[in-house]
């Protein structure tokens, strides 16, 4: 009686689940599915983090509010003896270029099957759902395209794409999203308090600097 009372409710905020639900449906169908549909597709006990595309096995985890530190760590191997990060600046670098006009960075780790979503400190409910929305359709893009793994360069071209291809539609995705009855300015895909980072005019400047 539990069970079925709980997928009797029908939530209007999107959690990582139902985000999933819904943009994957929107990605493939350009259809957005209402609370009510979605909730008759929830599962009651869900992996934390677990990337499904239209309700199929977990292909990837996401993880969103990392700290740049724990992101740091996935770009670049650190010295076996000092702990020391080699090389991770410089991918770093074209992330934060990638991402210059978003209010997140996005990056997805392939031997891991694992997407890390750093948020910058002013980032809204809606940047979050589209930092999601990348995390979803990349991995799901990346699964299809390098099923047997990708060099760094691969996947930085690819998380441009999928930047580039979801901003061209997200303004109308999100007022269509919001008038299926979502309640998109609830920010429900943190499970608990993440990490913020600043970025500003002089650390883009700088990285420029080093570039040159």
């Amino acid at each position: 009686m539990n069970h079925a009372a709980v997928r009797a409710v029908s939530l209007h905020s999107l959690n990582r689940q139902r985000a999933n639900i819904v943009l994957s449906n929107l990605l493939v169908d350009n259809k957005v599915m209402t609370p009510e549909e979605v909730s008759s597709q929830e599962r009651i006990f869900e992996w934390d983090g677990a990337l499904r595309w239209r309700g199929s096995s977990p292909f990837a985890k996401a993880t969103i509010g990392v700290n740049l530190l724990s992101l740091l760590k996935t770009l670049a191997p650190a010295h076996t003896v000092t702990g020391a990060i080699r090389d991770g600046d410089l991918i770093l670098e074209r992330l934060v270029r990638i991402y210059s006009h978003e209010d997140f960075l996005v990056w997805y780790d392939s031997p891991k099957r694992s997407v890390y979503i750093v948020l910058k400190g002013q980032a809204s409910a809606k940047a979050q759902l589209k930092a999601w929305a990348l995390a979803l359709w990349g991995a799901h893009r990346f699964g299809k395209q390098y099923a047997t793994g990708a060099n760094t360069e691969n996947l930085l071209q690819l998380l441009e794409v999928t930047l580039r291809d979801i901003s061209n539609r997200w303004d109308d995705s999100i007022e269509r999203i919001r008038a299926a009855g979502w309640d998109i300015d609830i920010a429900n895909l943190e499970t608990s308090s993440g990490s913020r980072i600043r970025v500003t005019t002089e650390s883009l400047q700088t990285m420029s600097k080093k570039k040159d």
